[in-house]
C-alpha cells in the first residue's frame, strides 16, 4: 500500500516538474528569439495551464505521500517550489515592461499582488519538501 501511494505521489510531482520546466523552455525561448515560444498560447493562458497546474500537482502530490516515506517526493518537492518561488520573484525584477525611467533613474515597479501570491506559493511547496525531508529522518 505504502509503495503504490509512494510511486504514485512521485510521478504526480514529476508530471509537475516536468509541466513547469516546459514552461520555464518556453519563455526563455519567447525571451531568446523576442517572438512567442513554441506553445500556441498567450502567456496568461500558458502560465495558468502550464504554471497553475503544476502547483496543483506538487499540493496533490504531498497530500498522497502523506506519513510517507520518500527522499525523492521530498527533493522533487524542494527543487518544484524552489523554482516556482524563485523564478517568479526574479521575473518580476528584470521583466523589461516592469521597469520606468524617472529623470534618469531607473525604477523597478514593485510585483504585483498576484504575483506575491504565487511567490508564497512556490516557497510554501519548498516548505512542504523540507517537512517531508525532515520528518523522513
Amino acid at each position: 500500500m505504502h509503495s503504490v501511494r509512494s510511486r504514485t505521489a512521485q510521478i504526480i510531482a514529476a508530471v509537475g516538474l516536468a509541466l513547469l520546466l516546459i514552461y520555464f523552455i518556453d519563455v526563455l525561448t519567447s525571451m531568446l528569439i523576442k517572438e512567442p515560444g513554441f506553445l500556441p498560447l498567450t502567456s496568461k493562458d500558458r502560465g495558468l495551464l502550464f504554471g497553475g497546474l503544476s502547483i496543483v500537482l506538487f499540493i496533490i502530490s504531498f497530500i498522497v505521500g502523506w506519513k510517507i516515506y520518500s527522499k525523492t517526493l521530498a527533493t522533487l518537492l524542494i527543487v518544484g517550489g524552489a523554482l516556482i518561488g524563485t523564478s517568479v520573484l526574479v521575473s518580476t525584477f528584470v521583466t523589461p515592461q516592469l521597469t520606468n525611467n524617472l529623470e534618469g533613474f531607473k525604477i523597478v515597479t514593485p510585483p504585483l499582488p498576484q504575483f506575491i501570491g504565487i511567490i508564497i506559493i512556490g516557497y510554501a511547496i519548498l516548505g512542504l519538501g523540507i517537512y517531508k525531508a525532515a520528518k523522513n529522518r
